[in-house]
């Protein structure tokens, strides 16, 4: 059966749950007393400490077994699971219990408690059988949403790899061209971009359309990025200058599941800028090896996009704040060591003129 959180039903002072059953819960003390089955309780209240020093051969135990005595609020309520009448102390209750024990019919439990049970537990059922519907039928519309998003999804990552391939054709080979090729304006591939990356989005059954951002440095000097690829997003930096139409990047990032970063000189993209605002081109990330990303720029313009120049600052930051010394910090706090506070990262001393 599928779980569901179930609020428990109550008839004072009994309540029914899926944890504990039937039982008494003392909200005073945030404790929950169950029904001790009549053996074991007979053997909490006849335990005899000096007995229990010796041996079923009367010798004397090295290590005599502990005992740990239930409390009063204990005693009290198998009072009341029995229909005794509750007293003040735990002595008093105790005498109870064992006075019901040695009467002619014994400890019983009465059977208005036993129907109230019954009751409550069915009440609680139904309660659940209709949680669990509700649950059942917003789960299955949740599938068909996410049915719905995936196959948009692969139609727009359809169209998106015939542009890549349209674009590619009318590209001029750099082999072919006769002239020296214009120096690409980082300016104008600025901008955000819809990724296609099958490996990742199909490997990975990424819902969502995968983003990334290109702006440049208030110096030009570098190309930065922001991507979110669903499993793992980060920042870029390119580390060659925009030679014909490719540009190489260096990134560093995380998981998006526990959080762990990577920066290793090996996380590297190379992309090569096409016309009508198309890049292709082939990263790598330790999980996945090397694959292949094609990008659309959303709302291409010849002054690229001013808005995301204001959030390159954030992505430096990020960026030369995944690092080894605040990979150790971070380790030690998924591991329930003391992490430090977000104050405490080390930031690598950078240079966009470099």
């Amino acid at each position: 059966m599928s779980y569901v959180s179930t609020p428990p039903v109550s008839s004072p002072p009994f309540s029914f749950d899926s944890h504990s059953g039937f039982h008494i819960h003392d909200k005073d003390r945030h404790q929950v007393y169950k029904r001790c089955e009549p053996k074991k309780l007979h053997d909490l209240l006849t335990y005899d400490e000096e007995a229990a020093k010796y041996t079923k051969a009367g010798k004397l135990r090295k290590n005599p077994p502990r005992h740990t005595d239930e409390t009063q609020h204990f005693y009290v309520a198998q009072l009341t699971h029995y229909g005794l009448k509750p007293t003040k102390s735990k002595q008093a209750a105790k005498s109870t219990l064992l006075a019901a024990y040695d009467s002619e019919e014994g400890l019983l439990i009465p059977k208005h408690i036993l129907r109230l049970e019954k009751d409550l537990e069915s009440e609680f059922r139904a309660k659940q059988a209709v949680l669990l519907e509700k649950k059942k039928i917003k789960e299955e519309k949740q599938r068909e949403q996410d049915e719905k998003q995936r196959q948009k999804r692969k139609r727009d990552e359809n169209t998106l790899l015939a542009e890549v391939e349209e674009a590619s054709k009318s590209s001029p080979s750099r082999k072919k061209q006769k002239s020296k090729p214009k120096q690409l304006d980082i300016h104008k591939i600025s901008g955000t971009y819809t990724i296609v990356a099958k490996q990742v989005s199909d490997g990975w059954n990424c819902q969502g359309p995968l983003k990334l951002k290109l702006a440049p440095s208030s110096t030009a000097r570098h190309l930065w990025g922001s991507f979110d690829f669903g499993v793992f997003e980060g920042k870029m930096r390119s580390s060659t200058k925009p030679k014909d139409s490719i540009i190489r990047f260096h990134w560093r990032g995380r998981e998006t599941g526990e959080g762990e970063s990577t920066y290793g000189p090996e996380n590297v993209a190379t992309l090569e800028f096409l016309p009508n605002g198309i890049f292709k081109g082939r990263m790598y990330w330790d999980c996945l090896g090397e694959f292949d990303l094609k990008g659309k720029l959303e709302a291409a313009s010849s002054s690229g996009d001013s808005d995301l120049e204001g959030d390159v600052d954030a992505w430096k930051h990020e960026y030369w704040s995944i690092n080894d010394a605040n990979y150790e910090r971070e380790r030690a706090g998924r591991w329930g060591g003391w992490a430090g506070d977000s104050d405490d990262d080390e930031v690598e001393s950078n240079s966009d003129t470099e």
